[in-house]
């Protein structure tokens, strides 16, 4: 779980299942945006400070760079050397 720096009220969250998703914290029932790519969980996230991107750390041994409004992965980082990426 990450909070935008320039957009206080945006939560970005890593799930299980191998999404992101962006919440208003004034409407947690809604969701604003679905990130979508990752095979396995997503182990952690950090958004850049412009709070444009974020990056992200999955259990499928990638790393990937969303644009903040954006539902697919803009770069993906991986090589036979990355084993279990638990952090970014």
């Amino acid at each position: 779980m990450c909070w935008n720096y320039t957009e206080p009220l945006n939560l970005t969250v890593g799930c299980d299942d191998g999404n992101c998703y962006t919440y208003d914290i004034r409407n947690l029932q809604k969701i604003k945006y679905i990130h979508k790519d990752h095979i396995g969980a997503v182990m952690d996230l950090d958004i850049s400070p412009t709070g444009r991107e974020f990056v992200t750390a999955s259990y499928d041994k990638t790393i990937r760079i969303f644009n903040a409004t954006e539902g697919r992965s803009r770069e993906v980082y991986h090589g036979k050397r990355m084993h279990l990426l638990y952090s970014i």
